[in-house]
């Protein structure tokens, strides 16, 4: 699991623009689909999107899937904004689950 969670961070250090920049995308989504009407601070969208994009690259790392996305490389960006958002998502829930109401 260590040597996953080396090279997830690994792959966010070689494509930091991409990383930054989907962290507060995902960050943004992740955050309104749990919990759409609530106001949250933008600080919060990125630091949800980076763990985010963390998560998600840990995901496609552990499963396995780094290799077929590979296969089709011209929609690997699709496949980490997607991977970036499902990982904001749980992260998001989780705050969203712990934060007092």
């Amino acid at each position: 699991m260590k040597e996953i969670a080396q090279a997830a961070l690994q792959y966010i250090q070689e494509n930091l623009l991409v990383s930054l920049v989907f962290a507060v995308i995902a960050g943004f989504a992740g955050m309104k689909t749990v919990s759409l009407a609530k106001k949250t601070n933008p600080a919060l969208f990125f630091i949800v999107g980076a763990l985010g994009v963390f998560l998600g690259q840990f995901a496609i790392l552990y499963f396995g899937i780094k290799g077929i996305i590979d296969q089709v490389s011209e929609f690997r960006l699709f496949f980490d904004l997607l991977a970036a958002y499902i990982g904001s998502f749980i992260v998001a829930s989780l705050v969203n689950f712990f934060s007092p109401h």
